[in-house]
């Protein structure tokens, strides 16, 4: 990344922190001056590779809050907004529960306590109640948690069920937070779920197929649920694999599988690919499932996008495995798309064109960038361990 649009990022992280967190745009679009609790982690991640005192001290208070705002059953805040003389307008999801505010909660709580942004015995009571939340919504002791559609970050995109992600961000942040609360349990618990990811999120096997099934030399499914399985690349999902170390094997293939169809090839891998056009059999129902207007036209948004974010995590997960030709590759692609005038931290570019859409000044995109600098440095494997 070029020196003016790292600092500028770092610039813009340190503007979104206030008083209760880090917000998540400097732009007044629809509740982006809220506070997400993913955008805000994720943020404080770039943070504390940084070591930047302001951005971590941004994670420490969105963390308290969140703290302070959990519901009764361990529930964590998909976003809250700060009102000026009264209460936060606190939201747990519109239409369903994120549940993925509750796993990047625990996620930050470890890695802020490893680093000393917080005390991990002032989370003790909270994290364990959002463990015991993600044990209730396992159920059936499987391993894995139902996730209902727009349950997570890609909350206007048409998948549900065994979502991957969510599986990956469970058993890492249990991995992590073993070591935090010495819970061997949580570590056996993390490992279950890494085995699970192996044997179950491969075409065939998602199906119900014998254990021998077929060998990982593309990627693992996005999801699976009783009636279908959505056999898209989600790249959060992999990047997320390959930086946590949660099943290696399958973070390996799907790595390289990233590499093979974009990052040799020059381009970016989006989102999820292959994109749904109006051709595709989900067209109908991804076309109505929107919250503030239909923004997943083919190759936008999470349709298909190139999400700075993901690839910073990408970045994050090439150096965390070793794949250094790789990440030189990403690291040249990505700063020929984000480092022009045009680029002012919109949340995703256009799949095709490059064009950067959505939100701007977003802290999600910067973080990105922050991301693509920090892997390989020693500060990753300080921060995120490994």
């Amino acid at each position: 990344m070029a020196a003016d649009l790292h600092a500028r990022a770092v610039a813009l992280l340190r503007a979104l922190c206030g008083p209760h967190g880090i917000h998540a745009s400097l732009a007044e679009t629809a509740n982006y001056r809220a506070v997400f609790t993913r955008d805000a982690v994720v943020a404080g991640v770039a943070g504390l590779l940084l070591g930047d005192d302001v951005v971590a001290a941004g994670l420490a208070r969105t963390l308290e809050r969140l703290r302070a705002l959990q519901g009764p059953e361990g529930q964590l805040a998909s976003n809250f907004e700060p009102r000026d003389g009264g209460a936060p307008h606190v939201s747990f999801g519109s239409l369903v529960p994120r549940v993925d505010a509750v796993t990047w909660y625990l996620v930050g709580v470890a890695l802020a306590a490893r680093a000393g942004v917080v005390d991990a015995a002032d989370h003790a009571d909270s994290a364990r109640a959002a463990v015991r939340l993600l044990d209730a919504l396992e159920y059936n002791g499987r391993d894995l948690v139902y996730v209902p559609a727009g349950g997570n970050w890609a909350d206007e995109y048409v998948y549900e069920g065994y979502i991957l992600y969510d599986q990956v961000l469970r058993a890492w942040a249990l991995r992590l937070l073993a070591g935090t609360y010495g819970e061997a349990r949580w570590e056996e618990k993390a490992a279950r779920i890494g085995a699970a990811i192996d044997a179950r999120y491969w075409p065939a096997r998602a199906e119900g197929a014998p254990r021998d099934g077929p060998s990982r030399d593309g990627h693992p499914v996005a999801a699976f649920s009783p009636v279908r399985t959505c056999e898209a690349f989600d790249l959060a999902a992999c990047a997320l694999l390959g930086a946590s170390g949660v099943a290696p094997a399958s973070a390996a293939a799907a790595l390289d599988w990233a590499d093979a169809h974009f990052g040799r090839r020059g381009a970016l891998a989006p989102a999820f690919h292959p994109v749904i056009d109006e051709a595709h059999p989900d067209w109908p129902a991804l076309a109505r499932y929107h919250l503030f207007g239909f923004r997943n036209r083919p190759h936008e948004y999470h349709n298909g996008g190139i999400w700075p974010v993901w690839l910073g995590w990408q970045a994050l997960a090439l150096a965390a495995t070793g794949r250094d030709d790789a990440l030189a590759r990403l690291r040249a692609s990505a700063a020929a798309a984000l480092d022009v005038p045009a680029f002012d931290f919109q949340e995703y570019l256009h799949g095709v064109t490059g064009e950067p859409l959505g939100t701007p000044r977003m802290a999600y995109s910067a973080t990105g960038v922050v991301l693509l600098a920090a892997a390989g440095t020693p500060a990753q494997r300080e921060v995120l361990g490994g």
